[in-house]
């Protein structure tokens, strides 16, 4: 009697353990499929998605002989380098679609402007108070403006880890981000609301704010909907708050930046209640959902290491006959 042969059984851990290229092959062809079947569910139409297919086919057909090169000459840092930076476009491109059917698959759910309200004022929080205070501060401008730096932020997360040899970092990064849109889209689906302006009536709000509510009302309406980017229509929980938490832990090998990074990443948070554009619930749950992203990405990469040790462990033992 013989136990497992190698072959097979080194491709069972392969399939069991992807690599870093396979894992974003696996959440890309996810990603893609919940895009489909998300906007095929909610009358989502998209303009040229032929033009589109065709498009990211090419670019995969020129890019795969590359990775397969890299591969073979076991160049895999700057294979999984250049991963990681296709990858962070590719899904900073794709999030869109299942962000948008998601919102339309909860407009049939009322707002829970409200109920995000009643949960604030039992925490003892008024978000107007916050955000006129903030306009009249000079530290409340300051704050105000560390909103939009949120995205240069994100940048250096991914780039300056794969720069600077820590590629792992930066791949954990998407992983983390990837598992939290997995835990807040059914969140923002479930609980819809456009804003603290909109919920407490203000009468003084800025562009960006209407242009958020009109886009919220635009997804809510029955009927086809010709898709357009959804740029800041999650209430809750606040993605805004999760990307500022998973930048500085993306960020934290660097021992000199740790407590920059930190500070960035708090005076974001706090931005977004000095801007007024969520409750202070929409925080909390950007809190829960950062960490559960980054503890779970935490047990998957300490399960793959397992996982190697093992593989390697097994690997030596002889085959018996």
């Amino acid at each position: 009697m013989s136990a497992l042969a190698p072959p097979a059984q080194s491709r069972l851990l392969f399939l069991l353990k992807p690599t870093f290229p396979f894992q974003m092959a696996y959440a890309g062809a996810a990603i893609v499929i919940v895009s489909i079947a998300g906007c095929k569910l909610t009358s989502i139409q998209v303009s040229d998605v032929g033009s589109l297919a065709v498009f990211f086919a090419l670019i995969l057909v020129a890019l795969l002989p590359l990775f397969l090169y890299l591969s073979k000459i076991k160049w895999f840092y700057l294979r999984d380098a250049i991963l990681v930076v296709l990858s962070a476009l590719f899904f900073s491109f794709m999030l869109g679609f299942p962000v948008s059917a998601a919102a339309r698959l909860g407009m049939g759910i009322p707002l829970q402007d409200s109920r995000f309200i009643q949960w604030d004022r039992s925490l003892g929080v008024y978000v107007p108070n916050i955000a006129a205070w903030a306009s009249h501060s000079r530290l409340g401008i300051l704050v105000g403006e560390s909103y939009a730096l949120l995205f240069p932020f994100m940048r250096v997360a991914v780039l300056l880890p794969t720069l600077a040899g820590k590629v792992k970092d930066a791949q954990h990064f998407l992983i983390a981000n990837l598992i939290a849109f997995t835990v807040g889209l059914p969140v923002f689906a479930l609980l819809p609301a456009v804003g603290p302006w909109y919920g407490y009536h203000l009468a003084a709000i800025r562009p960006d704010q209407v242009a958020c509510q009109e886009m919220v009302s635009l997804l809510r309406c029955p009927g086809p909907f010709l898709y357009r980017f959804p740029v800041g229509i999650i209430c809750f929980p606040s993605f805004h708050v999760v990307w500022a938490i998973l930048c500085a832990q993306a960020l934290w090998g660097f021992r000199l930046l740790r407590i920059p990074v930190s500070i960035l990443s708090a005076i974001i948070v706090a931005s977004t209640l000095a801007t007024g554009n969520h409750y202070f619930c929409d925080v909390l749950a950007g809190i829960v959902v950062a960490a559960v992203a980054i503890v779970s990405t935490e047990r998957f990469a300490g399960w793959l290491a397992k996982t190697d040790r093992d593989s390697a462990g097994v690997s030596r033992l002889p085959s018996l006959e």
